[in-house]
């Protein structure tokens, strides 16, 4: 019984043994991607966990980030977003690939307040 055993083992262990030099199923990592060079960051809104980023390809094309939603340029993905910037990341990357865009400038730096610093002029009757 114990040789029988030992020659079944020995007949179909080499189904289970695998190819030393194979990378296992699942952990294959993405080689260096090409990065997001030329992409201009437009604009942000929503609200935490909701933003909508825009941003403007090289190409001149409008193009939409969503929080948790994927990138149309594959493979580079959404990782955080903020009022202020997005960061995209490769998934799965055998090395750290990160690009981040920022807006310029401070909030609200376009607003035009009207009343500050201007004096309505006195009101007078009409004639």
């Amino acid at each position: 019984m114990r040789h029988s055993l030992l020659i079944l083992l020995l007949c179909c262990g080499g189904v289970l043994a695998r190819d030393p030099f194979r990378p296992v199923a699942g952990s294959v990592c993405e080689a260096l991607v090409e990065p997001l060079k030329g992409w201009r960051l437009q604009g942000i809104i929503g609200h935490e966990a909701h933003f909508h980023a825009w941003l403007l390809s090289p190409q001149g094309e409008s193009v939409i980030a969503r929080t948790g939603k994927p990138f149309p340029v594959s493979p580079w993905q959404p990782a955080d977003m903020t009022r202020r910037s997005i960061t995209f990341a490769v998934p799965d990357s055998c090395t750290a690939q990160q690009t981040a865009f920022y807006l310029k400038g401070r909030s609200h730096d376009k607003d035009s307040h009207p009343a500050a610093g201007h004096q309505l002029p006195a009101a007078g009757s009409r004639r």
